[in-house]
């Protein structure tokens, strides 16, 4: 693992810890944003390390709070049907990620979590990801606010996207 590899890791992990060290439990929203940024941040360094553990996390979170759906806790306004489908969607993906057999894969299944994920985000409450998108893969991810981290195409076109919503 390179350095750039390590505080995308760390990014991710503060993602997650910022709320609790504020005295605030992070909703499940937050707890997904951290591993999937962790996921985003390993793609884009053109690494599958870390990226099967923080899909399981990602899972586990979303299975949690759907066994136990409570809106404030989930990070969105009501519980409305709609987040109970995105929350089956991101956890089927997740499980699917986690599996993956290769960097080519992973990315590919990044894609497919990323389409819940873009809609879940909407009915999110509090500070949200941007969302950015490319033209060439034709697919959207989140990030936190900056500069643009293009987990489909790696360092090979690591700033190719535009910010399509704040």
């Amino acid at each position: 693992m390179n350095i750039k590899q390590i505080l995308f890791t760390i990014t991710g992990i503060l993602l997650v810890s910022l709320p609790a060290l504020a005295g605030e439990k992070a909703t499940s929203f937050e707890q997904i944003m951290g591993h999937y940024e962790a996921i985003r941040g390993a793609l884009l360094h053109d690494s599958t390390e870390g990226v099967a553990a923080h899909a399981k996390e990602i899972e586990s979170i979303v299975l949690k709070a759907g066994a136990k759906f409570e809106p404030a806790a989930v990070g969105v306004t009501s519980s409305t049907q709609e987040c109970m489908t995105l929350l089956n969607e991101i956890a089927s993906s997740a499980s699917k990620l986690a599996q993956a057999k290769n960097l080519a894969n992973a990315r590919e299944i990044f894609g497919e979590l990323s389409k819940p994920m873009v809609r879940f985000r909407e009915m999110a409450s509090g500070d949200k990801p941007m969302v950015v998108y490319c033209s060439m893969a034709k697919k959207a991810w989140l990030q936190p606010e900056g500069q643009v981290g293009n987990p489909y195409f790696g360092q090979k076109m690591a700033k190719c996207g535009e910010v399509v919503s704040k």
